[in-house]
């Protein structure tokens, strides 16, 4: 009896196959997803940043923020469904991702608070910080992962931090709405490009 016609491969090597292509696939998914996020959050700080400098009468945190953060979660949670993922804020499996993403978010609440609601750092210098926070987190996961377009975000969101803490501060949410997109959104962009790439080849 002839066998029957698959594009996998044999038997003892197919679930190994299939299992290296679903963490390809899943490691994608999560990455698109990551530079999408990253062009959310650089829309939100570009927006406030526009609400603040030319006076416009709009609420940014409920029209901005809140409206923005409630349909990209939404949007989000059904994107990764569809890929029959769960939605998950830290990546608890692989620890050192975890670690790295924990202490980047409490070293980014260490900032806020300090900012908003101590006033103890000006925005310029909170926004400078939070950039090289951020430049240290792409740097580390850069070395992690071997991917080059981390470096260059790295680069980027040093010279972005920079430019915010020599700038005034009405500009500094500018500065991290354009770290976003240019050292975070960009960068994975280019990420997701050059994997499809080398997948086709």
């Amino acid at each position: 009896m002839p066998a029957p016609l698959t594009s996998l491969p044999p038997e003892e090597n197919a679930e190994l196959t299939l299992s290296v292509e679903r963490a390809f696939r899943e490691a994608a998914v999560l990455e698109r997803l990551e530079a999408i996020w990253a062009v959310i959050l650089a829309k939100c700080f570009l927006l406030q940043w526009a609400i603040e400098a030319f006076q416009i009468p709009i609420r940014g945190l409920v029209y901005v923020w809140l409206l923005t953060f409630a349909m990209a979660t939404m949007a989000s949670a059904l994107y990764l469904r569809a890929n029959r993922m769960s939605l998950r804020v830290v990546p608890w499996q692989s620890r050192v991702s975890s670690a790295l993403l924990a202490g980047l978010l409490l070293g980014l609440g260490s900032l806020a608070y300090a900012h908003g609601a101590r006033g103890w750092l000006p925005a310029g210098a909170a926004a400078g910080l939070a950039c090289g926070l951020l430049g240290n987190w792409a740097l580390v996961r850069g070395v992690l992962s071997g991917a080059s377009e981390q470096y260059v975000g790295a680069v980027a969101w040093w010279v972005f931090g920079w430019q915010a803490a020599q700038d005034h501060d009405g500009r500094a949410l500018l500065w991290v709405g354009l770290g976003f997109l240019g050292a975070q959104a960009l960068p994975g962009f280019v990420r997701l490009a050059r994997r499809r790439r080398e997948q086709r080849v």
